[in-house]
């Protein structure tokens, strides 16, 4: 083909040759095609089925569902439940650390530490934090066991004793320096682990004279029923608590309140740094009335005489009796209170417990006794006050009193002879007091109803509001308690044993010295207090007896010592009221022995009220020692 062709060329489309456009050929073809293109528009424009319009209406309804769901939970989540779930993400991501007050420290009350914290290692663990599949959490608690000595049913018990997951809690407590290293390595390697600087409690004095621990007591880990009871209070797992003593009654006072500290932590729970810190509080000190110096001397003076004596148990209370402050106060045997502190020896706390002398027994105030001749100055108040007597009565003692078939004997063959108030007394005459006490042919005596109503006018049969718990109430009989206890009735002889303090009367050696300061301090209530109050004063309460029933009483008290059974004190350097005391308590086994005691007689600063049990005899066994704790605070007071 060329340009000045007469003809335009076409290709065929494929049909292997060009023709002219105006050709037959060429005609034809067109022809052809048009026919085929005429055929192609009759077919639909798409392949395969139509989708129903139904069936499109509901798909479309589905995807609207669907899409609206979401919307609406993204909707939940991010505008109404945002701040939550942004907590929750921060939880993650921010750790909590409790940070432990440190406790008050306790005195004396010349600032004498008696009880002081010292730096221990705990370890702790949360259990949420440590790995969840079983395998690797059990081999992480293997190694963690091994190093404390723990068992793994050990360290899940104490896990199931938290009620949050996300609680630190203690594994072990005090934990020596070299083992606290190993468990640090181990917690640089596994989230949910730490070792925390505590502190364990330290009794400086307690190991020189055990006899502090029944006052101070202890602390220990809070057990779980302890955790249920005060969890409300802000306490947790990690937390120690006083269990006896004033550690346990001033617990609020010592314990402080604890601070928190936040961390932020890697995906790992890392600490990469702190974000935040509240300070904890620290408990308040504490200042007892105790005299250290007295103290020991107390304990020291008992138990000289015991091992003389061959004695394995006792008590001795020093008491001023004008407001109630307790100065000395002896239980023996006693324990060092340092056993509790950290980590507890089960091996030494179960010898306390399997000792027959029960060291653990604050007998102070917890020990229950016959009272003997120390409750005959309450008798002879009540006899006075009541006007069966007067300071002049006199009784003539021949060595007992027949009622029929029973004898009620004297304590001297023969008897006295004529004695009134102050010399019955003095030397402790049986035979007076039956008198006053039940009567006696035609003299009328107080009688069981108004002789025990007096001895609870002096704080017998009650606690006395001492300010540790554990105290006993002690006893005091009466007609209905035996006919309901006994199905007896109450018979004479029942009053002339209640007058001499024998029979069913139970004291405690605390109530004797309340009993005897408040006769010293002229007939006024008092409560007594191991705390150094402010306001001492307010310790004195209303007068029990008039002044001048008093007067009497403490004149026999004070003849006891110059002429009477405590006369090894009548040449003290201060002039010493007292009355001793000789209890029986069983037939096959010796009496107890009772001493106490006032000084000076005029104006009184100290009451000292000693019990030996199975002691014997007052006079001969706890007069020496009432003399040495007399001595060593004479000595202190200069």
């Amino acid at each position: 083909m060329t340009a000045n062709d007469p003809f335009q060329w076409h290709d065929d489309g494929g049909l292997g040759h060009s023709v002219p456009i105006d050709s037959p050929a060429m005609i034809s073809h067109e022809v052809m095609y048009e026919n085929d293109i005429s055929h192609v528009k009759e077919q639909p424009l798409y392949l395969g089925r139509a989708i129903p319009r139904k069936r499109f209406i509901g798909i479309f309804l589905i995807l609207f569902i669907v899409f609206a769901v979401l919307f609406s939970r993204a909707y939940w989540m991010q505008v109404v439940k945002g701040s939550e779930y942004r907590a929750l993400a921060e939880s993650n991501r921010i750790r909590s650390q409790v940070i432990l007050p440190k406790r008050g420290v306790i005195y004396d009350r010349n600032g004498q530490i008696l009880a002081e914290n010292m730096p221990s290692f705990d370890v702790r663990a949360v259990e949420r934090l440590l790995p969840q599949d079983a395998a690797t959490r059990a081999e992480v608690l293997v190694k963690l066991g091994k190093t404390l000595n723990l068992q793994i049913a050990d360290m899940e018990r104490i896990f199931a004793s938290s009620t949050d997951p996300d609680e630190s809690v203690v594994l072990k407590r005090d934990v020596p320096y070299d083992r606290a290293i190993t468990v640090k390595i181990l917690a640089a390697q596994e989230a949910g682990i730490e070792v925390a600087v505590g502190s364990k409690r330290r009794y400086a004095t307690s190991p020189q004279f055990m006899s502090l621990s029944h006052i101070l007591g202890y602390v220990g880990a809070i057990t779980v029923e302890e955790l249920d009871e005060k969890r409300a209070e802000g306490y947790r797992q990690i937390d120690t608590i006083g269990k006896t003593g004033v550690e346990d009654s001033y617990e609020s006072i010592l314990r402080g309140q604890p601070g928190e500290r936040l961390y932020e932590v890697d995906a790992r729970h890392h600490i990469t740094a702190v974000v935040g810190e509240k300070d904890a509080v620290d408990g308040r000190d504490l200042m007892l009335t105790i005299d250290a110096d007295l103290q020991q001397a107390a304990e020291m003076a008992l138990r000289k005489e015991m091992e003389k004596d061959d004695l394995k148990r006792g008590a001795v209370i020093a008491m001023n009796p004008q407001n109630g402050e307790i100065l000395a106060a002896v239980s023996w045997p006693a324990y060092d209170n340092n056993i509790f502190s950290g980590a507890v020896s089960s091996s030494a706390y179960l010898a306390l417990l399997d000792n027959p002398d029960n060291p653990l027994l604050p007998r102070a105030w917890s020990g229950i006794y016959p009272s003997g001749s120390t409750a005959k100055p309450v008798i002879a108040t009540a006899a006075l006050a009541e006007g069966v007597i007067t300071p002049q009565t006199t009784v003539h003692s021949v060595g007992g009193l027949q009622i029929g078939p029973w004898f009620f004997p004297d304590w001297k063959a023969g008897g006295h002879g004529s004695v009134n108030v102050r010399s019955a007394i003095a030397w402790s005459v049986n035979t007076f007091f039956y008198y006053i006490g039940g009567g006696y042919n035609n003299f009328v005596g107080l009688g069981v109803d108004r002789l025990t109503k007096w001895m609870r006018n002096f704080g017998l049969g009650d606690k006395t509001g001492l300010d540790v718990f554990g105290e006993l109430s002690g006893f005091v009989p009466s007609q209905e308690w035996k006919k309901k206890t006994k199905g007896e009735d109450w018979f004479i002889g029942d009053t002339y044993n209640l007058s001499i303090g024998q029979g069913d009367l139970l004291v405690t050696p605390l109530q004797v010295a309340l009993f005897t300061a408040e006769v010293a301090n002229g007939g006024f209530r008092i409560r007594p207090h191991f705390a150094l109050t402010k306001n001492p004063e307010e310790m004195k309460g209303d007068e029990i007896a008039s002044s001048e029933t008093i007067k009497t009483v403490r004149l026999g008290m004070r003849d006891t010592v110059i002429y009477g059974s405590g006369r090894a004190l009548a040449g003290f350097p201060v002039p010493v009221a007292g009355k001793t005391g000789t209890a029986q308590w069983r037939s096959d086994r010796p009496n107890h022995a009772w001493f106490t005691a006032f000084a000076p007689f005029e104006n009184p600063e100290i009451v000292v009220t000693v019990l030996l049990e199975e002691g014997v005899e007052g006079s001969s066994t706890a007069v020496p020692v009432a003399r040495e704790v007399l001595d060593a605070w004479l000595k202190g007071r200069k």
